[in-house]
């Protein structure tokens, strides 16, 4: 048993690029699973940016300085995106408002229906039940209530977090667009020097979610 595992651990370990991959991912992963509440911006900005990025390098192979090309995108980005937060939100807010207006008149409307069902259906209930229901609908209704305010409250929170991230976010993109080599040369400084086979895998995977995009 010890030798099989040794064997298969020098077979697939003895490579100094497969530990190097493989040290890579692990760093990655435990990074994310650990600190990823705390990166989020910086994870959302490098997959925009990686996005972004073919834009950027079409303009530079039009004469656009780079720079130059990363700003036209971004705007462009960051309108449609604006375009698209202030054209959906007050719609969906507007109609949620309307929604929690008409509950006092949707209670009042099942409060009637349920009081008259003892004239139009005694044998299905009586009043004692239709009381019972009434009560209950008025409890519900008010958790309802009380579950509208906290979610609103839970809202301003989210607007709070939404607004940092459409602060943060770009400017995190503009920088890891404008400065990407430098960037890429600093980080290729920390890496395992060992990553032929990293390299390779990179490679790849850039190149199948390159055809996705295009």
């Amino acid at each position: 048993m010890f030798e099989m595992v040794s064997r298969w651990y020098q077979r697939r370990f003895s490579d100094p690029h497969a530990v190097s991959l493989v040290a890579i991912l692990l760093f990655g992963f435990i990074t994310i699973y650990f600190f990823g509440h705390l990166i989020a911006p910086l994870l959302v900005a490098i997959v925009l940016a990686y996005l972004l990025e073919w834009p950027v390098v079409k303009l530079s192979r039009m004469g656009v300085p780079r720079t130059l090309s990363v700003i036209i995108v971004l705007l462009i980005f960051i309108s449609i995106m604006l375009i698209a937060l202030f054209g959906l939100v007050p719609t969906i807010w507007t109609q949620v408002g309307n929604l929690i207006n008409d509950i006092p008149n949707m209670y009042n409307g099942l409060q009637k229906f349920i009081m008259t069902l003892p004239e139009r259906h005694p044998e299905l209930a009586n009043l004692q039940i239709v009381e019972t229901v009434v009560t209950n609908a008025k409890n519900q209704a008010l958790g309802l209530g009380e579950s509208v305010v906290k979610g609103s409250l839970a809202s301003l929170v989210s607007i709070a977090t939404l607004a940092v991230y459409l602060i943060l976010v770009p400017l995190l993109i503009f920088f890891l667009l404008k400065d990407k080599e430098e960037m890429l040369r600093m980080a290729s400084g920390i890496l395992p020097k060992n990553r032929k086979l990293a390299n390779k895998v990179w490679h790849e995977m850039n190149e199948q979610i390159s055809n996705y995009i295009r």
